[in-house]
């Protein structure tokens, strides 16, 4: 949610230096192309599920949010949660993992070096999400994200 995004920037400005225009481009070009839309505020409050919060952040929004074992997600026809096993969660919440939920195939690959703060029990790191919806598939890069 809003904390997560916080985490989320905080972790690129340290990642990434100073933000660089061309991987806004590049995330914001592969942003159009992606079948999922962002999560608004109230989508990712809707939730009655506690516990570790996992985010993926392309270009500047939340594209997925996972609460205890409830993933969101939104495409052009509203919004979609599904309940993930618990070995799908754990590899969201490490950037490594895939899941499916409403016929969307969903591939975190976190790329490059994670950091964490044991102060605020979070972690992230920049990311590739790979969405398969019906054989097509698009990828995003961006950042992931975990607090507790």
């Amino acid at each position: 949610m809003l904390f997560i995004r916080a985490v989320l920037i905080s972790a690129t400005a340290v990642t990434l230096g100073a933000a660089t225009p061309p991987h806004q481009v590049a995330a914001q070009a592969s942003a159009k192309r992606m079948p999922l839309v962002p999560l608004s505020d109230a989508d990712e409050l809707s939730t009655q599920e506690t516990g570790c919060t996992f985010t993926f952040m392309g270009a500047g929004r939340d594209y997925l949010q996972l609460a205890g074992s409830e993933l969101m997600l939104r495409d052009q026809q509203g919004l979609r949660s599904c309940r993930l096993t618990e070995k799908e969660g754990e590899g969201l919440e490490t950037g490594q993992g895939s899941a499916s939920c409403s016929g969307y195939r969903l591939h975190i690959q976190a790329t490059g070096r994670a950091t964490s703060n044991a102060a605020t029990d979070s972690s992230g790191g920049r990311a590739i999400l790979t969405v398969d919806h019906g054989g097509v598939a698009t990828s995003m890069r961006g950042m992931w994200g975990v607090a507790c």
